[in-house]
């Protein structure tokens, strides 16, 4: 018998972008109990906490770029992660130049 080899096509995702209140970060160290610092696209380091539903599903580490949101009240201190994009897709945001040179540490 045969086993069913069919090809799987590729799955293609938008990449989501910064809205007006969004900034693009780089994680810089893990600080524990879902908690991390990041450098900020403006050039100041932040706390950045993940959020409730996105504890288990967004697992980051050191040197991901991730979309944070600043917090209204302390916003230059703390922020709400956004989003962890993945590899593939950070790449194709490096290759547009949508991100600051400050916070390319991925030169090629």
């Amino acid at each position: 018998m045969k086993k069913n080899t069919s090809q799987s096509k590729p799955i293609t995702r938008r990449v989501r972008l910064p809205t007006k209140n969004q900034q693009f970060a780089v994680v810089i160290e893990m600080s524990g109990g879902s908690r991390f610092k990041a450098l900020c696209e403006d050039g100041k380091t932040r706390m950045v906490r993940i959020g409730g539903k996105l504890k288990r599903r967004m697992w980051t580490r050191v040197n991901d770029l991730v979309l944070i949101q600043p917090w209204v009240i302390q916003s230059d201190i703390k922020a709400d992660l956004v989003y962890r994009y993945l590899p593939t897709e950070r790449n194709w945001v490096l290759r547009r130049d949508i991100i600051p040179e400050e916070l390319n540490i991925w030169q090629t």
